[in-house]
């Protein structure tokens, strides 16, 4: 019998211990994620500048609806009291057409409506380059609709720096329907005793709004 030790087979070696990831290097990694995602977000427009916080509006009117607006007939308005629409602008602070507030001019804005988006850098093209208006310049941003194009409407006026109070109508269209608008933009023009002086559509331009608003604080 043999005396030799019988040699063992070669057995394979330990795997070394996993490295330890100091629980720092985790954290930091972490808080850049967050900061890259706080930058895209930034980067990306979809954070308001006005601080935003509502996209549809629930205002209220009161008093005599105006009759819809027919382009190129007698407009059987002229005279009438405007209703009063009390709600808030974007961020929710309170914004009231009333009848009784003077001479003013209101434009009613829709989104996605190309002409909207043309009439609205032209007037603050106007305001900014130091245009005092006659009258009072209010607007409604209405017939909302996240299907359509350029939606939200804050974003679309704030890149636009819109500057003119607005008030944000339901998705029904209330404000809009209640003085009568029928196709955008839609302007209503009305004297110190809350009375259409007059109502138009479409592209207007500055010129001719510095006369309506003109004819309005004299009317």
């Amino acid at each position: 019998m043999s005396t030799k030790a019988k040699k063992r087979p070669n057995q394979p070696a330990p795997p070394p211990p996993p490295k330890k990831i100091p629980i720092l290097w985790i954290l930091g990694g972490l808080v850049g994620v967050a900061l890259v995602g706080a930058i895209a977000v930034s980067l990306s427009g979809e954070t308001s500048t006005s601080g935003a916080v509502i996209e549809i509006g629930s205002p209220t009117t009161s008093g005599d609806s105006l009759a819809p607006y027919v382009r190129g007939t007698s407009d059987p308005t002229i005279g009438s009291v405007i209703p009063t629409a009390t709600g808030t602008d974007f961020d929710e602070a309170p914004v009231v057409i009333d009848p009784g507030d003077g001479a003013a001019g209101i434009v009613f804005l829709a989104h996605w409506c190309g002409h909207c988006q043309a009439e609205v850098p032209v007037v603050q093209d106007w305001l900014d380059g130091g245009a005092v208006p006659a009258a009072r310049l209010l607007s409604v941003a209405t017939s909302i609709d996240e299907t359509r194009p350029n939606y939200p409407p804050w974003s679309w006026l704030d890149r636009e720096g819109w500057t003119t109070p607005v008030l944000v109508d339901d998705a029904a269209g209330s404000v809009m329907r209640a003085f009568g608008g029928t196709e955008f933009p839609f302007w209503v023009f009305v004297n110190d005793a809350g009375e259409v002086v007059a109502r138009v559509s479409g592209e207007i331009g500055a010129e001719a709004l510095a006369g309506f608003l003109e004819l309005a604080a004299g009317a």
